[in-house]
């Protein structure tokens, strides 16, 4: 293995929470892109002369894909490259592509701008977590920070339904266009705070094969899931999963093979890692679930428009920035599993409520609200658990990799949420007997109650694979 000398983070206090600031900054503009372009897709379709929405559809996938698909290879680029250098990098494509898309004249050239698009999220958001982890150290400063990057991102969320609505009124190319500034102030704000390369290695050799064997596998995974609840099991769709699992299992061997690995899997015998990603997998699946069946009901049974919906939505964003501020100060006086799991009880109940649904005179205040709420406060308690379960005791040489797999566990989930969890739902659905409604909110109801059951089977994970004390602290070598 090459050696490497390292270079601090400057320890100015000030400083440090600039930073945070800055990647938080670039965090919010990344989870945002997920939501915001949901509520222009009507006028795109419109505007552009989608043919379909089938064709429609790739306008989300395409992004989820790349973005998902190449957060590990971005983490590790990250630490091998320099984590600035990635991250600027990645700002730098996400806001030309986002002046693309807006400017787009046919439906091809906003596709290859969204897939673009996607490849600049995941520089940016692996190399900023990774950031993160170098500038703060473990213990409460770390906590603090993580707990502020799981409150951007549930924020971000309600605010981009909010925000797509308003853009959407006015053009919806502003969908894109707002990413802009953002993109240019976080660039411009990395270049005065964040240092240079902290790494230098005597050798920068990426495992080419291992990157493109796991990008491929994951952005299939992520396709052939995504597809799931739009077009069910088509050639299309299984060949995706069937070409994923085999690329997979090539890139696990290419891994075992390789001198200089992108993926070192002595990194998952950390205690908690592996569990933590595992559970931050069912976690994701279920808030994605539970999103994606709110939305339905406000919109199609109780009547709101999308820009209500995203203002329905603001109580459950601001119950997450509760439950990550919270888990962030709890972190000091109890352990992550303790955290993790009173997240998901909290996320099991509020699942259950969100099943009582009913099929006759809902109120979005007391059918919908209560459980939606605490759905919040579970996910910002859950999330801040889990990544620190999953970053703590890390080498510093793998933070990026480290940052890349909880990125790509969050969009797997996301992925898998909807397709398996809707499945589940639309096949109650199709059973169900009753007038439409009746049997939608039967569909609905099946979806929560598979949302609870996973809760209870992420805290067996929890209780089982999460040391109950947390670890001794591994020095990072930059200390």
């Amino acid at each position: 293995m090459a050696k490497s000398t390292v270079r601090s983070y400057p320890r100015r206090q000030g400083r440090s929470w600039l930073v945070l600031g800055l990647l938080c900054l670039a965090q919010f503009m990344v989870i945002l892109d997920t939501t915001i372009v949901n509520v222009a897709l009507p006028s795109i379709r419109s505007d552009l002369g989608f043919e379909s929405g089938a064709g429609l559809q790739y306008v989300i996938s395409l992004y989820a894909l790349t973005f998902g698909g190449c957060l590990i290879l971005a983490g590790r680029a990250a630490d091998l490259f320099g984590r600035r250098r990635i991250f600027v990098t990645g700002l730098v494509v996400f806001a030309l592509s986002s002046i693309v898309c807006g400017l787009a004249p046919t439906p091809s050239a906003l596709l290859i701008a969204r897939m673009v698009q996607g490849l600049g999220s995941a520089m940016t958001s692996a190399a900023a977590l990774a950031l993160l982890l170098a500038t703060f150290q473990e213990g409460p400063d770390r906590n603090r920070a993580l707990g502020a990057w799981g409150a951007v991102g549930g924020a971000a969320g309600a605010c981009g339904l909010v925000l797509g609505g308003l853009l959407t009124a006015v053009a919806w190319p502003w969908v894109f266009f707002i990413n802009v500034p953002v993109a240019i102030i976080a660039a411009i704000g990395s270049v005065r705070l964040l240092p240079g390369p902290v790494s230098h290695t005597q050798a920068r050799r990426l495992d080419l094969p291992g990157a493109g064997a796991v990008t491929a596998g994951l952005g299939l995974l992520i396709l052939g899931l995504t597809r799931i609840d739009r077009n069910g099991f088509t050639a299309v769709t299984v060949t995706s999963l069937a070409g994923s699992l085999v690329l997979l299992a090539v890139f696990v061997w290419i891994e075992r093979q390789a001198s200089d690995p992108l993926v070192r899997f002595s990194l998952f015998r950390t205690p908690g890692v592996a569990g933590a990603n595992l559970v931050l997998v069912i976690v994701t699946a279920i808030v994605a679930s539970n999103l994606f069946f709110t939305t339905l009901y406000v919109q199609r049974i109780i009547g709101y428009d999308p820009v209500l919906t995203g203002l329905a939505f603001l109580p459950n964003s601001l119950l997450v920035v509760l439950g990550s501020t919270g888990a962030s100060h709890l972190l000091g006086r109890a352990s992550a599993r303790a955290i993790l799991t009173t997240g998901l009880t909290i996320l099991a109940a509020g699942s259950l409520l969100l099943s009582l649904i009913p099929t006759k005179h809902p109120s979005y205040m007391t059918d919908v609200l209560p459980g939606f709420a605490l759905t919040g406060l579970g996910l910002g308690l859950a999330i801040v658990a889990t990544t620190t379960a999953a970053t703590r005791g890390i080498n510093h040489h793998d933070q990026g990799l480290a940052s890349g797999l909880v990125n790509t566990a969050q969009q797997v989930g996301f992925a898998v949420g909807i397709a398996a969890i809707v499945a589940v739902a639309t096949a109650v659905t199709n059973t169900a007997s009753g007038q439409t409604t009746e049997r939608l909110i039967t569909g609905y109801t099946a979806g929560y109650l598979t949302g609870a059951a996973l809760a209870a089977l992420a805290a067996l994970i929890t209780l089982v694979t999460l040391p109950g004390r947390e670890p001794h602290k591994v020095p990072n070598n930059h200390s």
